[in-house]
């Protein structure tokens, strides 16, 4: 409904220059003329590409017999998404793997990884593009949309970044100690994924 309420103002907004328009033709005080531009696509970097993505370190603690939620100590990098000039919309998705020791001989159980939602900025702050969207994740084995750009927007390079206190992981009590990692993967897709 909001489209079609959209492009129903905009007619009636042209519909009422046009007689103005009419009368603007040149004369021995006023003259029209035009001024025009083609921007080719280069094809040597047309395509949408994943830039960056974040490494996070959560640090090393005492385990505790209690559930505890540690905040990230650092985050390495941010998202990074380069759009040399395509409309199709597109959005990064992202999923982790079960948090295991160096043998997978154990895993950390219950663990729940969670990025809150992150600041989006386009790197030339003259951007005329309408910035992608970004929403809170808790991370599991399916991929799911952190970052999207809907068509005809997101075109640019834009960044998606996170404080080490909007990154953190809950550990559940009844866990052994060990050194634990997960792999993250962050994944390009050239579609929109509907984030508000």
């Amino acid at each position: 409904m909001k489209k079609t309420i959209g492009t129903l103002i905009a007619g009636v907004s042209l519909f009422a220059v046009l007689p103005l328009a009419a009368q603007a033709a040149d004369t021995s005080t006023q003259k029209d003329t035009t001024a025009e531009i083609n921007l080719l696509q280069d094809d040597n970097a047309k395509e949408i590409t994943l830039e960056k993505a974040p490494t996070i370190n959560l640090g090393e603690h005492t385990n505790d017999i209690a559930s505890a939620t540690y905040k990230a100590e650092t985050v390495t990098d941010l998202v990074e998404v380069k759009n040399p000039g395509n409309t199709s919309g597109w959005h990064v998705g992202v999923s982790a793997t079960a948090f295991q020791t160096g043998t997978n001989s154990s895993t950390l159980r219950g663990a729940a990884l969670t990025f809150e939602k992150g600041t989006v900025a386009a790197v030339d702050n003259n951007n005329a593009s309408k910035a992608p969207a970004t929403t809170g994740v808790t991370l599991n084995t399916d991929s799911q949309p952190i970052l999207s750009a809907d068509e005809e927007e997101g075109i640019g390079v834009f960044d998606l970044s996170h404080t080490t206190d909007q990154v953190s992981l809950l550990v559940p009590a009844g866990n052994s100690a060990g050194a634990y990692s997960s792999t993250l993967t962050w994944t390009l897709n050239n579609a929109p994924s509907g984030i508000e």
